[in-house]
């Protein structure tokens, strides 16, 4: 008799390979089944196998044949994802305003739009957004709506949906992925930025050739979070990575609503080093984070130094996450910090600090995503869970 632990295990090796080949597509393009056996290592019965249910299933499409037979005469049929047929939408709630776009299955950006912020109230936001995903997927009508994936800052329970803690929002406990499951069309995926940001650096980013990777996100909130072959640690309540209140001795930022003036918040992030800029009369009260920047960019003394300031600070930070996780990679993202005024800053103090020394220097790298990063992440939150599992989907 068979027990439920061995039959158990085909079914757990059948997902497991099916996303190994959903996979090699994604990474290559459109392959026939021999060269997807060569690549994935499996044989030639059980790729057939498999691409066979992907195919019914809609989750690979038949493409026009090679031209020259195969070895067996039968003309060799490349398959690919239905790239040109669906659509993935990616949100990411932000403390001014809400982007969201649509993103094919390879990582394509089709549309990115910004939707100023209005009310903070999770319901009010969360009608906004609907209404603003609305128009947007009727621009792209002809596509199929897979699914969205969500991200915002903070601490974010993705088990129960909520968020927990978003201090420049003044969220807490919010059960967001309940109010947005309920007001929105589509399948919704909900994760914290930095999670998010770390999937996809793996899927299209600076991620994809590496087991290993930390993600260190400064911007509004501060935040980290570790991958290990694409999939991430979470811990308990998915509390890992919550490095905003890590203590950095010596520094002293803003006082922060922990009660500290030299936790990560105060000293790094956007908000509280505009506070810092607008205390030294350097930016009006009504002046954002970007004028502060710009400031900098246009040859301002004290902008310019207290920006470095920050990038030294974050090198000190990134030294301390190096040393307790010791990935491959650490992908810094995030506001300036990756722009060349100020990653040398970031390096040197890195390197200063790592036990390392200069070799920490070099596994310190920008983000790969680009301007669309965040519409990318968010959208990443989605399909790592359709990539992860593809036998579970079905597109009539």
């Amino acid at each position: 008799m068979t027990t439920p632990t061995t039959r158990a295990v085909p079914a757990e090796s059948a997902r497991h390979n099916a996303a190994a080949v959903v996979r090699t597509v994604l990474a290559h393009g459109p392959l026939p089944r021999h060269r997807i056996a060569e690549l994935t290592g499996l044989s030639a019965g059980t790729v057939s196998r498999l691409t066979g249910r992907l195919a019914d299933s809609g989750q690979l499409v038949e493409m026009e044949p090679e031209l020259g037979p195969s070895a067996t005469g039968r003309p060799r049929i490349p398959l690919d994802l239905p790239v040109e047929e669906t659509a993935v939408a990616g949100v990411h709630i932000g403390v001014l305003r809400t982007t969201l776009g649509l993103v094919d299955l390879r990582g394509g950006v089709l549309a990115q739009w910004a939707v100023p912020r209005g009310s903070t109230d999770p319901r009010e936001l969360v009608d906004e957004l609907a209404e603003a995903l609305a128009d947007l997927t009727a621009w792209q009508s002809h596509r199929r709506l897979l699914g969205i994936g969500v991200s915002t800052g903070g601490w974010v329970d993705t088990e129960s949906g909520t968020v927990v803690e978003h201090g420049p929002l003044g969220w807490h406990d919010v059960p967001l992925h309940a109010a947005l499951a309920e007001r929105l069309d589509a399948p919704v995926r909900l994760d914290a930025l930095v999670r998010a940001l770390a999937l996809a650096e793996g899927w299209y980013g600076a991620g994809q050739e590496t087991d290993s990777l930390l993600e260190l996100f400064v911007g509004n909130v501060v935040g980290a979070a570790f991958t290990v072959g694409r999939r991430i640690h979470r811990g308990p309540r998915s509390a890992a990575g919550g490095i905003a209140h890590l203590r950095l001795p010596g520094v002293e930022g803003v006082l922060c609503g922990c009660g500290a003036s030299d936790c990560l918040q105060a000293v790094l992030a956007d908000g509280s080093v505009l506070q810092l800029a607008r205390g030294q009369g350097m930016v009006g009260q009504e002046e954002s984070f970007e004028d502060l920047v710009r400031l900098a960019r246009d040859g301002h003394l004290g902008a310019i130094r207290l920006l470095r300031t920050r990038a030294r600070s974050v090198g000190r930070a990134a030294a301390v996450l190096l040393d307790l996780v010791n990935p491959e990679l650490l992908v810094l993202a995030g506001g300036p910090l990756k722009t060349p005024e100020y990653l040398p800053d970031v390096r040197a103090e890195l390197a200063r600090h790592s036990s390392l020394g200069p070799a920490a220097a070099t596994r310190l790298v920008p983000s790969g995503l680009g301007d669309h990063a965040l519409v990318l992440a968010s959208a990443a939150v989605f399909l790592n869970a359709w990539f992860s599992d593809p036998l579970t989907h079905h597109l009539p």
